[in-house]
Formats: C-alpha cells, structure tokens, sequence
C-alpha cells in the first residue's frame, strides 16, 4: 500500500527534487528498512510487530519511488532503457524472492543473517547512478529544464473543469517576471516563492486529474 500511494501521488511533486537526492534518500529507505526489520528482536522475545511493519512501510515507499524515479530516467536514455527498466521492474520480485529462498533452505542461512546480507544490495543503486550511468544525456535535460518555461501551460485543464482566473493572472504576471529577467535574477529568486510556484502547479494538476476519478 505504501507502494502504491506513493506511485499515485508522488508523480505530482516528485520532479521537483533533483535525481541524485531521490536515489541516495530511497537507498537509505530500503536499507533501514532492511536492518529495521532483521534487528527487532522475534514478538516471543519482546519485539513488537508495529517495529517490524515500519520496516517494510520504509522499503515499501523505496520501492514505488524508486521505480517511478527510474521510469523517468528512460525519457533521456531511449527506448532501450524502457525495455532494460521493464525487465529489470519484472524480475527483480521473482530474483529477490528466490535469492531469499535459495539462502535461508539451501544454504541453510538465517532469516536475520539474509537480511542484513540484503541491507548491502540497494548499494548498488549507487554504483549504478554515479558510476555506471552516463551523466551526459541528464545533465542536457537539466541544463534545458532550468531555462525559462510559460507557467501557463501547467494550469492548462479541462475544458469542464477551468483553472481559476487568479491562478491564471498571477502565473501570466510572473511570466512576464521570468521572461524579462536575466538569469542571474531567476537564481536569485527566494526559496519561498520557489515552493508556491512548485505548490500551485500541484494544485492545478490535482485539479486536472479529479477528472479521471470522478468524471462528469
């Protein structure tokens, strides 16, 4: 479930957080996730149950922002890292599962001793980021994400569903801000007024998408 909401919610906001950031913030999700639920002691011996489903409600939410974070990297990679993604998404249950399997029957391994073993692997999203993934191709995406774009378009909606006129003014207003100011003056602009621009375009996408809920 936490998978689930954060793969639903997430794409309205999550593009504001820069790609490293996303990727060592789930690794930290998953690997105390991980160690969380190998370090609580069994419920016979005073753990709790509670302590141990935080511990997957962390992995959980790695897993789903993860996924979807890499799902948005294929867009500057080509459709060959869509197939790499689509087969890497599939088989990683089947792998992680028999992995688990193969460790605690044929090697006779412990369940504690597996998963602290486990807490290593999300590692190697690391190593897979910063050392093994060509930076080229995103560091061109950014440089043209970061030149100036009409704010009016992300208040585009439904014709049954129009955004507000005030949303509509002060985002042609600060257009008119943008477009006539240099570059030095977007860098310098404050971080407050940063996050109401990053918090109206969610607001007007989560009014553009009730329409796929609740239709008319």
């Amino acid at each position: 479930m936490p998978s689930f909401v954060t793969k639903l919610c997430a794409p309205y906001f999550i593009h504001a957080v820069p790609y490293p950031i996303r990727i060592i913030v789930f690794v930290i999700l998953s690997a105390c996730g991980m160690l969380l639920i190998a370090l609580t002691p069994a419920y016979t011996d005073g753990g709790t149950i509670s302590t141990k489903l935080a511990g997957v409600v962390l992995a959980s939410l790695s897993s789903g922002g993860g996924e979807l974070s890499f799902l948005g990297l294929t867009h500057f990679y080509g459709p060959f890292s869509l197939a790499a993604w689509g087969s890497g998404t599939g088989g990683a249950g089947l792998i992680g599962a028999g992995a688990y399997a193969v460790a605690t029957t044929s090697f006779g391994f412990s369940v504690k001793a597996t998963l602290l073993a486990s807490a290593c692997l999300p590692a190697i999203m690391l190593l897979s980021f910063f050392v093994v993934l060509p930076r080229e191709p995103l560091k061109r995406a950014e440089k043209k994400e970061s030149e100036v774009e009409p704010l009016s378009t992300s208040l585009d909606s439904d014709p049954t569903n129009p955004p507000d006129p005030d949303d509509i003014e002060s985002a042609e207003q600060e257009d008119e801000r943008l477009l006539g100011g240099s570059a030095d003056h977007r860098d310098k602009k404050p971080v407050s007024q940063k996050a109401k621009l990053v918090l109206k375009g969610f607001k007007a996408n989560l009014r553009r998408s009730r329409s796929l809920f609740f239709p008319l």
